[in-house]
């Protein structure tokens, strides 16, 4: 996992996700729709959402085995809980092959990330990690999960 403010990025990264982070400097993101935006097919991808925050305790993690996650917020005030893939997770659900997607119903000794806007966190495959938690109390937050496939590391 690494996380750091956008425009004030110092640390080298490996080019598929510096290309991903570009795609965030070099966007209009505020006004960017909701949805997936292709920037090299399948390979490498954002979404954009809008969600309300929830209490972590209603919230699951979740963890991907092809794909990392470079989560950015645009507005609002996100917690993000992580933890150590060998921390003794507990599936909720099967691995989604398709979807590249499991969820976890528990997430044991997890820390927890503080986002801002103009804040990223990347999280790589199997790291478990729960996004959308509210900070405070539940509030709107537009975002962006740049996908970025392993083989491209």
């Amino acid at each position: 996992m690494n996380f750091g403010l956008l425009h004030h990025t110092e640390t080298a990264f490996p080019d598929a996700i510096e290309k991903g982070l570009a795609f965030l400097r070099n966007n209009d993101l505020n006004n960017l729709e909701n949805g997936r935006h292709d920037i090299d097919g399948d390979r490498l991808f954002a979404n954009v959402m809008t969600l309300t925050t929830l209490p972590a305790s209603e919230k699951q993690g979740e963890l991907h085995h092809d794909y990392i996650d470079i989560q950015f917020l645009i507005s609002g005030e996100e917690r993000i809980d992580v933890c150590l893939a060998e921390s003794g997770c507990r599936p909720a659900t099967d691995y989604d092959a398709e979807n590249d997607f499991a969820l976890l119903e528990t997430m044991p000794g997890a820390s927890s990330l503080l986002l801002s806007p103009g804040m990223f966190a990347i999280f790589y495959p199997h790291q478990p990690h729960k996004p959308g938690c509210a900070v405070t109390s539940p509030s709107e937050v537009k975002k962006v999960v740049v996908k970025v496939h392993k083989d491209l590391l």
